[in-house]
């Protein structure tokens, strides 16, 4: 990239309004995927892909896909990385099964929970009590997307403490808007809960303990990278394995977004006021 063509870049990133690659991949480019409903997943994508366009020189092209086919995409080399890997517990199922065709490049975001939410003013503190509440409780909880990993296991708890409840899925914002409307109205609802998310900030929640540890005692989120990725781009490789976001920027930065902020202009404001983390992350590092 030429000198006055980056120094474009960098304007536009300030401005917010860089523009990711959306036509037929090049070779060159960066491919990483990520998960349009989970908006930690859009936003941990899109500050890396901005970084290693202004600060590497390399094209990205950002691909929203499914979690199941975000770990398959990964494997057979369609993406080069996805940095929205649930471990050790919340995609067990999938990484387990591809694992040998990933690397691992380490965690990017650290001290994360999940489990089951309610509203601090409901009166039960743990999953098994759910069970003698059903009824109180519209014998549902409130899920996101199908797929996602947090429903297959809340599926797996709702067995293994015998709630008699059922698990509605549905997208991330409905579940907000459905934890909204009840507390609204100070009624009772369960939601599936995880930490980075804009509603911890937006509403006084709790998590339930889960004595059965079904939702594991806490996850990270991990880069899962293409093998190829290092002869492809050995510095595009390395930024991945430095890059790393808090809970609390992500959960300040969603609820910006749900506030009526643009992602994009979210998404440049961190990169713009964290100059000490970028050029920690890509210090030494050329295209």
């Amino acid at each position: 990239m030429k000198t006055g063509n980056r120094l474009l870049v960098k304007l536009l990133l300030v401005l917010g309004m860089v523009v990711m690659t959306t036509g037929p991949a090049l070779a060159d480019q960066i491919r990483i995927g990520y998960q349009r409903s989970w908006p930690a997943s859009s936003l941990t994508a899109r500050i890396a892909a901005q970084i290693i366009q202004s600060e590497l020189d390399r094209e990205v092209t950002l691909v929203p896909v499914a979690v199941a086919a975000m770990y398959k995409r990964v494997a057979n080399g369609r993406l080069d990385a996805h940095l929205s890997a649930w471990l050790p517990t919340t995609h067990e199922e999938y990484y387990s099964n591809l694992w040998p065709q990933l690397v691992n490049l380490g965690p990017n975001l650290m001290g994360t929970r999940l489990g089951i939410a309610v509203p601090a003013y409901a009166d039960v503190n743990s999953i098994p009590e759910l069970k003698e509440r059903a009824g109180d409780f519209d014998h549902k909880i409130i899920g996101i997307d199908s797929g996602a990993g947090i429903n297959i296991n809340t599926k797996k708890a709702i067995q293994a403490y015998d709630l008699g409840v059922h698990l509605v899925p549905s997208s991330t914002a409905a579940m907000g808007a459905a934890l909204k409307k009840a507390i609204d109205r100070h009624a009772l609802i369960a939601v599936t809960g995880w930490t980075p998310l804009w509603i911890w900030q937006r509403f006084d929640l709790k998590l339930l303990d889960d004595p059965k540890g079904i939702y594991g005692t806490g996850d990270h989120v991990d880069t899962v990278a293409s093998p190829a990725l290092w002869n492809k781009a050995p510095a595009v490789f390395e930024f991945l394995q430095r890059f790393m976001l808090s809970t609390d920027a992500i959960n300040a930065m969603e609820l910006q977004i749900r506030n009526g902020a643009t992602e994009d202009a979210v998404v440049a404001l961190f990169v713009q006021n964290h100059p000490q983390k970028v050029a920690a992350w890509t210090h030494g590092l050329t295209r």
